[in-house]
């Protein structure tokens, strides 16, 4: 017999769920909203800006202002690995970076 209904949370259903980490290119502008859409549902992206680096940079900086602001509105974090590679984060997922 059922003694109690267990109801989870809203945050417990979100720890039980499945994480990943993904690798994304950025090849045009408009992988940005696929990029975030990713990073919302929980995941960390890697992603490769050289795609679309070599046909617009401007894309590439604006993009990369707009996942900036994106991480710092949902209280994520993002950082560059390297020249080629940017990392975002979701809310409670911090970037180490060394003191150097």
């Amino acid at each position: 017999m059922l003694d109690r209904l267990v109801v989870k949370s809203e945050e417990e259903r979100e720890l039980s769920a499945s994480r990943y980490i993904k690798a994304i290119p950025l090849r045009a502008y408009e992988d940005i909203d696929v990029i975030k859409a990713e990073v919302r549902a929980g995941n960390i992206v890697i992603c490769n800006v050289s795609p679309l680096a070599k046909h617009n940079i401007e894309d590439v900086k604006r993009g990369i202002n707009e996942l900036n602001e994106y991480a710092q509105l949902i209280e994520g974090d993002i950082a560059r690995l390297g020249e080629e590679r940017v990392i975002v984060t979701p809310k409670n997922i911090r970037i180490w970076r060394s003191r150097d």
